[in-house]
């Protein structure tokens, strides 16, 4: 292993590691089939989109071009979840809960903020002109907009669902 990337682990604060810890054991929770009440179909999508806003607000600041690009990437998350039909199986409950197939997507979607956010500090730490640079900027915001878009449409879809809809299939 390279000495920088030794220096940027062992310098990285516990609670980070903690916080990995706590999206990765969400991420496999939802691996697996499980019902869901409605609040939560909503909170998780909520959590991660200010999260994903905070860490790019916390790097670059607030302002037209940092909003617009992660509202962008926003935008191509709620797309791509449409293209790709996300969830797969998914049924409304007559209690009001879903019943949602297991699947890794929303493991690679938490992972992919939280190793972006990393990332996006750890870059700006070793090069702290980045965080003045409006093209490395711009490409931040974006792609931490991508996986917000993907758990609202997600969740979305979900909601859509009426208990006498049955199965979710492909559109």
């Amino acid at each position: 292993m390279s000495t920088l990337l030794i220096a940027i682990l062992t310098r990285t604060p516990a609670w980070v590691w903690l916080v990995l810890a706590g999206l990765i054991a969400l991420g496999l929770l939802q691996a697996r089939d499980h019902v869901v009440p409605r609040p939560r179909v909503i909170v998780q999508p909520v959590a991660l989109g200010a999260l994903s806003l905070w860490g790019v607000a916390g790097a670059f600041g607030l302002h037209a071009m940092v909003e617009g690009a992660w509202l962008a990437g926003l935008l191509l998350g709620l797309a791509a979840t449409r293209v790709f039909n996300l969830p797969r199986q998914v049924q409304a409950l007559p209690d009001g809960r879903f019943a949602i197939g297991g699947s890794l997507v929303p493991l690679a979607m938490l992972m992919a903020v939280f190793f972006m956010r990393y990332a996006v500090n750890v870059s700006i730490a070793i090069a702290p002109g980045l965080k003045v640079d409006a093209g490395f900027a711009a490409l931040a915001a974006l792609l931490y907009g991508v996986p917000t878009g993907l758990l609202a449409g997600r969740a979305l879809r979900i909601l859509a669902q009426r208990p006498a809809g049955g199965t979710l299939t492909a559109a």
